[in-house]
């Protein structure tokens, strides 16, 4: 579960129940009071901080956030963060960058703006599929940082 959906996830449980991220952490909060914080990289409930425990909660809603927390925390670490994304970088001949884009097996290129960005999986389907263009794909990949897709 990443980090992002377990945080949605939490706060779909009940109208009372808040969750966000906040520099390593998710904070889970019941109305106002901050109840429980989990840092991204826990393992068990043991690295999990309890803030307020006396705050009681519906057994409802703790069963709900007990198994949102647990599917998050036995999801390895390194699968809790986004994806990192990536554009295949094309200079064409005026030595204008653009961006290729191959969508249902057609090469396109793009402008920056709408560049379709391609997850590592994705790329390496792209190679698959592509044997004689997988080194020139490996070349052209560029992070796209900044645009959250």
């Amino acid at each position: 579960m990443k980090i992002k959906e377990a945080v949605n996830r939490i706060e779909s449980t009940s109208k009372s129940i808040f969750a966000w991220e906040h520099e390593g952490y998710i904070h889970i909060s019941c109305n106002t009071f901050t109840i429980l914080v989990v840092p991204y990289e826990a393992k068990t409930m043991f690295d999990c901080h309890f803030v307020n425990p006396h705050i009681k909660l519906p057994a409802d809603v703790k069963a709900r956030l007990n198994g949102i927390i647990g599917k998050f925390l036995r999801t390895p670490i390194k699968e809790r963060y986004p994806d990192k994304k990536y554009r295949l970088r094309w200079i064409d001949s005026n030595g204008i960058s653009n961006y290729l884009d191959n969508r249902e097996g057609v090469w396109t290129t793009e402008s920056i703006t709408n560049a379709r960005c391609y997850t590592e999986s994705e790329l390496e389907q792209l190679k698959k599929d592509n044997l004689r263009l997988a080194p020139a794909i490996e070349a052209m990949k560029e992070p796209a940082e900044g645009k959250d897709e």
